[in-house]
């Protein structure tokens, strides 16, 4: 069986999490990109000891592990190294994500990728997802979920593809867009619409 694969994207506090529960629990299976970066640093791994060669032991914990704030802060200190770390853990993240899909036998699945646009990686897939909402809404997700000032939040979301830059991918693949200012049951109710739509494809 070909396995119909679709990204899942949208801005920060857009409701991207909120539209994969609802798929999960449809029986969707999901893979989520961010869990991968981290099992891709785990003790022992090779993107773990390509770190380490790099960036030197001080990226570690006491008990080995990767130490977030610690590689976070060689972020801070040099912009190059966003490239650097990239180039170690993408091919590694892009990898595991390919193995997860080809052991599944399923008719569908969602990959939770926040970076769709911004790492262009519309071409691995046969289908996106945008979770969209307005700025306004999306501002004041942001300030409620994370607590934090609104210069910190603002930054945060202009680091981001823009909402148009999302929207755009539709040129690339087939999109479906899922609308988020209103409630929680309008959001069950377009993601189980849209799972109707994708199984009958």
């Amino acid at each position: 069986m070909s396995t119909l694969k679709i990204a899942l994207t949208g801005g920060i506090a857009c409701g991207k999490s909120s539209v994969s529960q609802i798929f999960k629990k449809l029986g969707v299976p999901i893979i989520d990109l961010d869990v991968l970066a981290r099992t891709v640093v785990e003790p022992k791994s090779q993107g773990l000891i390509e770190l380490v060669a790099h960036f030197g032991e001080g990226i570690l914990n006491n008990d080995k592990a990767l130490n977030r704030q610690a590689l976070r802060q060689q972020l801070f200190e040099n912009s190059e190294n966003q490239q650097i770390i990239e180039k170690i853990l993408h091919p590694k993240i892009l990898e595991k994500m390919q193995t997860d899909i080809k052991k599944l036998n399923t008719q569908i699945v969602i990959v939770e990728v926040p970076l769709l646009v911004e790492q262009n990686l519309s071409n691995l897939f046969d289908r996106a997802i945008v979770v969209d909402c307005s700025e306004k809404n999306q501002l004041k997700r942001l300030l409620k979920r994370e607590n934090m000032d609104e210069k910190l939040a603002k930054s945060m979301i202009s680091t981001q593809a823009s909402r148009e830059q999302r929207l755009a991918l539709n040129k690339e693949l087939p999109t479906d867009v899922i609308e988020n200012n209103s409630e929680i049951f309008d959001i069950e109710r377009r993601t189980q619409d849209l799972y109707q739509k994708l199984v009958n494809l």
